[in-house]
């Protein structure tokens, strides 16, 4: 026999898993912990390139929410022990040279999918099988494999396709018939797969042991915390227009004729919890649900009885309509560390006609009293720059936000056209927007061309939003000059920030000043 051929034969089949995330964007992605122990306990050896760390030409979404007040100051080398590496393109090259992986999966969201694009073209000359899968991929599949260098993407749920892309690889058969699938051949034609049956969420353990430790690390309300992602579901059961949550719906009911939404049972997620804590020993667990209090009442009462067991400190994600008396009361239970919650627009007749939100301002207001009540730490989510918005709605938007009491903090999205979601639809019908558009994130610059708001308007009230909302109105002409990008602007936004920060932000989301500010003597650092 062949004694090379036995050679190649024991040899385990490699798989290197790449995440090519926005640099700085810290939760740790779920999808590779899931793929790690699905292809480990198949046998393969498994590794990961992960882009995280590595530095951005351009100021990214975490610094962006610093520099515009959204959240605390932090220093990725002093605070996290973290230093950006520099090369990315040729750190990934030389990974792959070492790691002489059979098989590239690469697990992407829209924004990083050209950066997906420029790793996959560093190797092009090594014609290594790959698979690039996601979000981006399951709702723009022709523009995604329209690139020369991708042969194969993934739609829909990628733990089947990512598995079964492997075993064929290693076993020498044939895989452009995996479901999940579409795979380019060599002349162009595409072969378009069929769809699988949804996978049992409670099944698989992640096993994020092939991160770096200093990516558990993250600054969360001032603080720096060893946080653990934590799904619980998948899918979301709200239609909210800006959002692609509701595609994975539309997808899985028109391929399979099923429902996408699925909640792991209470037992099973204990089970996954005492797991996290024996591996990782979180400081925080971070639950990457849409929205976390959308679960029946009886099944929260089961969950926050059991958490007894470990009382971790988590954050969540959740929208105002969903708040509770009785809820607020169980969270507390769990002890909950803090809580985003989605308000989005201050506009009841855009937030209904526009965005699908049907909750109304007196709702709102009155649940937020609730949450301003309860001694929880919790922030806001705004989001502006829609297609239609004026500056006179984002208004509204602020003036909502300027009712509410007892919040930590803000946070503000510039509208973000992802593939998928029924608003980038919108816009490129209307012409705001080129339907070749991929995007980059959340706090960059308007991608819309619209008559009545321009970008650089959008970004002028991103960055002065929080302002709008803490500061007193006879400031307003002050914060509207802050809005300009001149030197007069900046000198005034720069001035305006300190004090921002000082008042706002000063220490960390449990240890924040009780007096109130002396706004007279305040504005004499403006003048």
């Amino acid at each position: 026999m062949n004694t090379k051929k036995m050679e190649q034969d024991n040899k385990p089949f490699r798989v290197l898993l790449v995440c090519p995330n926005i640099p700085g964007m810290l939760v740790l992605p779920g999808a590779i912990g899931i793929f790690t122990t699905i292809l480990k306990k198949a046998g393969f050896e498994v590794d990961l390139f992960d882009a995280t760390l590595y530095e951005a030409a351009v100021s990214v979404s975490p610094t962006k929410r610093v520099d515009y007040l959204q959240a605390r100051k932090f220093s990725y080398k002093k605070n996290l022990g973290i230093e950006l590496k520099p090369d990315l393109i040729s750190s990934f090259r030389a990974r792959v040279d070492s790691f002489k992986p059979g098989l590239l999966v690469f697990s992407v969201v829209e924004d990083a999918f050209k950066q997906a694009i420029d790793l996959l073209d560093t190797v092009k000359d090594k014609d290594i099988p790959h698979i690039i899968g996601g979000v981006f991929t399951t709702a723009a599949p022709k523009q995604a494999i329209a690139y020369p260098q991708v042969k194969i993407i993934g739609l829909g749920e990628g733990e089947g396709a990512v598995l079964q892309m492997a075993q064929r690889l290693r076993d020498g058969l044939a895989f452009d018939d995996v479901p999940n699938t579409w795979v380019k051949k060599d002349d162009g034609t595409i072969i378009k797969n069929s769809i699988g049956p949804l996978v049992d969420i409670n099944e698989v353990m992640p096993d994020y042991s092939l991160f770096e430790e200093t990516r558990f690390y993250r600054p969360m309300g001032g603080k720096i915390l060893k946080t653990v992602p934590l799904e619980t579901c998948r899918g979301c059961p709200y239609q909210c227009t800006f959002c692609n949550s509701p595609m994975w719906n539309e997808f899985y009911h028109n391929k399979c004729g099923t429902i996408f939404l699925r909640r792991k049972n209470i037992d099973r997620l204990i089970e996954e919890i005492r797991y996290l804590v024996k591996e990782y020993t979180p400081e925080l667990l971070y639950i990457i649900d849409d929205t976390f209090l959308a679960r029946s009442i009886e099944e929260l009462r089961e969950f926050a009885k059991k958490y007894q067991e470990f009382k971790i400190p988590f954050w969540m994600n959740t929208r105002p309509e969903t708040v509770t008396q009785e809820k607020i009361d169980l969270l507390k239970e769990m002890n909950c560390y803090r809580i985003s919650i989605g308000v989005e627009c201050g506009s009841e007749e855009f937030r209904k006609n526009k965005l699908k939100r049907f909750s109304s301002n007196k709702e709102i207001l009155e649940n937020m009293e609730l949450m301003a009540k309860s001694g929880l730490v919790f922030s806001i989510n705004n989001m502006i720059g829609f297609p239609d918005e004026t500056r006179e709605l984002i208004f509204e938007t602020i003036e909502l936000n300027r009712q509410f009491s007892g919040y930590d903090s803000f946070t503000v999205s510039i509208f973000t056209p992802y593939h998928g979601t029924k608003l980038r639809e919108e816009a490129v019908q209307k012409g705001y927007l080129d339907p070749e558009t991929i995007t980059t994130h959340t706090t960059s610059s308007s991608l819309l061309r619209m008559p009545q708001l321009s970008a650089e308007d959008i970004d002028g009230l991103m960055r002065t939003f929080t302002m709008y909302v803490g500061f007193p109105k006879k400031w307003w002409s002050y914060i509207e000059r802050a809005e300009k990008f001149t030197p007069e602007g900046n000198e005034m936004f720069n001035k305006l920030s300190k004090i921002y920060h000082d008042v706002y932000l000063a220490g960390d989301q449990f240890h924040k000043s009780k007096e109130a500010p002396n706004w007279d003597e305040l504005v004499k650092q403006i003048l």
